[in-house]
């Protein structure tokens, strides 16, 4: 009976696998018919979190409110929880308890994290994951059918010019920024539905609902290159103009609003015809990042930090409550720490913000320290690992080790770990010589998610047995960890014991 149970939940750990690996690289329907199938079988917390977050991909989160609702009131010390509940409530413009729940999901999130050290608190914790890109232009080409669009909207008459992040780029670099995601196209509001049309017989088609928001407005290009268009429009009462993140069928006054001098556009030739230019781009470049536009900082998020917010909206609050958690996710915290600076402002009193700003110092205080990473699965501990791991913290002043989870071993060796990844988890914790502890994010054979795990735990140094050197898979990932300043070092394996020896003595224990 007991056989039989472990070889069930060992299958349910595949399908569940495989239904992450699918949400992880966007196929959507896939993910949605494999985590569905999981749960007929059994409605479990992580499931129900995958399949909420599936439907808010489709602009349809509100679906899930009431289990989100009935999972935060039988876990409410689990952060994810409120956070994708958070999403659901924004989804259906329930903009003050949204705000009012991503602030309790970074609450529970400092609170559990302050106690283990940013280690993963719950094995079932989802991964908050934006659709993967799927733009296939070269920066060439992306600025080639940029000039072609404006061009093709001066035309028919729209006064369209390049804005944002996109304006950023041609002013600052003389070309598109290289880490930007889509291109930013500005319009007159009272002109934004026929600009709609325009674009679409150009093959552009509305992505996602535009997420929600009727400004700006998102689309797709067959290319896979996304274009926002954000609408301006002219404050009756100061003439000024104002544009930002903007919802349907709620009061004006909840949304994200910023303010703008009047803005003023020139023609100009490009490659691709005449197009419309911003007379004075500079004004608008200060008053979405500052005076200091011209410096590239990768820490400013514009949505949160943008000086020309108009402040204390709900929609506002979302965003910024959002972008903070999705950055401690990523364990990005000197972007973070630029975030709260600008929301204690205006929340001068708040003592969450403040006590998570004092944690988050704390944090970026710890990278001043050498970091090293040690993997493995550590099933059924003995000396071996814990030399490995000695001589892993002997390379720096921080150890952090990443437990290898159950799905690794089912796909790669086709059984589970004797011992379960909670388990080795807390026991590899437990250990004097280990700083923090985590579950790894993704198999060191894929490379491109290995070494942004890697990246995001901030580390130095990867401390690897020497079995894996000249290895195709540790090639690649020295590669791709060069760019970042991590090294990968090798140290002899400790011969003579390993978990599979002690495997086969306790079987044949048991025979004889």
């Amino acid at each position: 009976m007991h056989k039989n149970k472990a070889i069930t939940q060992s299958q349910r750990n595949k399908k569940i696998a495989q239904a992450i690996e699918y949400f992880t690289s966007g196929q959507d329907q896939a993910a949605e018919q494999a985590f569905q199938q999981l749960y007929q079988e059994q409605p479990t917390q992580q499931v129900i979190l995958y399949l909420a977050q599936l439907a808010q991909r489709r602009q349809a989160g509100s679906e899930w409110i009431k289990q989100l609702e009935v999972l935060r009131n039988k876990h409410p010390d689990v952060p994810d929880c409120y956070y994708i509940l958070a999403r659901s409530y924004q989804q259906n413009r329930q903009l003050a308890i949204a705000a009012h729940t991503f602030y309790q999901a970074l609450g529970w999130r400092l609170q559990n994290d302050s106690v283990t050290n940013i280690a993963e608190v719950q094995s079932s914790a989802v991964p908050v994951h934006d659709n993967p890109s799927s733009n296939k232009l070269t920066p060439e080409n992306t600025l080639h059918l940029l000039l072609q669009t404006l061009s093709s909207l001066k035309e028919a008459g729209f006064y369209a010019f390049p804005t944002a992040g996109t304006l950023l780029g041609l002013e600052r670099e003389g070309q598109l920024l290289a880490n930007d995601k889509d291109i930013d196209i500005g319009i007159d509001w009272s002109h934004m539905e026929s600009a709609i049309e325009h674009l679409q017989h150009l093959g552009w088609l509305e992505e996602a609902q535009s997420y929600g928001l009727i400004n700006p407005r998102c689309f797709r290009h067959q290319s896979g290159l996304v274009l926002d268009l954000c609408g301006y429009a002219t404050e009756q009462s100061t003439g000024d103009t104002i544009s930002g993140l903007w919802m349907q069928d709620i009061p004006f006054t909840w949304n994200r609003v910023t303010r703008f001098s009047p803005i003023q556009v020139v023609s100009i030739s490009s490659t691709a015809g005449e197009i419309c230019y911003p007379q004075y781009p500079e004004q608008i470049l200060q008053a979405l990042y500052g005076l200091e536009w011209e410096i590239p900082d990768a820490n400013f998020d514009t949505i949160v930090c943008a000086p020309n917010i108009i402040q204390d909206s709900y929609l506002y609050y979302c965003y910024a409550y959002s972008h903070l958690y999705t950055e401690w996710k990523k364990g990005n915290f000197k972007k973070m720490h630029a975030m709260l600076k600008v929301l204690i402002k205006f929340k001068p009193h708040d003592s969450l913000l403040k006590n998570l700003m004092q944690f988050v110092q704390q944090q970026m205080s710890s990278l001043q320290m050498r970091r090293v990473l040690a993997l493995g699965y550590f099933d059924l501990l003995h000396p071996g690992h814990l030399t490995y791991l000695s001589l892993a913290k002997s390379h720096g002043d921080y150890l952090v080790v990443g437990v290898a989870p159950d799905a690794f071993a089912l796909k790669s060796k086709g059984r589970a770990p004797v011992m379960e990844q909670d388990e080795r988890l807390s026991i590899v914790k437990a250990l004097a010589c280990v700083d923090k502890a985590v579950l790894v994010g993704a198999p060191m054979a894929d490379t491109e998610r290995a070494a942004n795990w890697i990246i995001q735990q901030r580390v130095n140094l990867v401390i690897c047995g020497d079995e894996w050197q000249h290895t195709p898979r540790w090639q690649a990932l020295e590669t791709a960890l060069a760019p970042h300043n991590i090294r990968v070092v090798y140290i002899p394996y400790t011969q003579g014991i390993s978990s599979t020896k002690i495997k086969e003595r306790i079987q044949n224990l048991n025979e004889n």
